[in-house]
């Protein structure tokens, strides 16, 4: 199976050693964390834009043309051709915006899906009621796969 796990840096630990479990299990995954995954560099959060600001920024319009703003697109791109490729997005959480949108997008697209783990608190997304699972331990996805796609 191609899976794609959606979530936020910080979880990097996390998505490592899920994607290296999974590929141990057999399956491909796409992990935004390793490099040889993606199509372009990793870029340190200190390098990343600013976030918007409208006491600070022009418009959102010229915000989103900056060079920085570029980088960024090569990213996501980079990441809808991943999920398009795949058979099953996870969304690891915690996590912000980008990797929700991800994730809806492979959802949209028809993929299978897994929200895993726990939001921060006061957080939640009714729209993760869209998945097929919704999981609290990252240790279920792997018993989950095994059952519903294996048999």
């Amino acid at each position: 199976m191609k899976i794609y796990i959606s979530s936020s840096w910080k979880n990097r630990e996390k998505v490592r050693e899920m994607a290296n479990r999974l590929k141990k299990d057999g399956h491909k995954v796409f992990d935004f964390t390793d490099s040889n995954c993606r199509k372009i560099a990793e870029r340190p959060p200190e390098k990343q834009q600013e976030p918007f600001d409208p006491d600070k920024h022009k418009s959102y319009a010229d915000y989103m043309k900056s060079e920085k703003a570029a980088y960024m697109y090569a990213a996501i791109m980079n990441n809808q051709e991943a999920i398009r490729w795949c058979d099953l997005v996870i969304l690891l959480l915690p996590c912000g915006n980008d990797a929700h949108a991800d994730w809806a997008y492979g959802v949209g697209l028809g993929k299978k899906s897994v929200v895993v783990g726990q939001p921060r608190k006061g957080e939640q997304s009714y729209t993760q009621l869209w998945a097929d699972k919704i999981l609290d331990n990252p240790n279920d996805v792997y018993k989950f796969i095994k059952e519903y796609y294996e048999g």
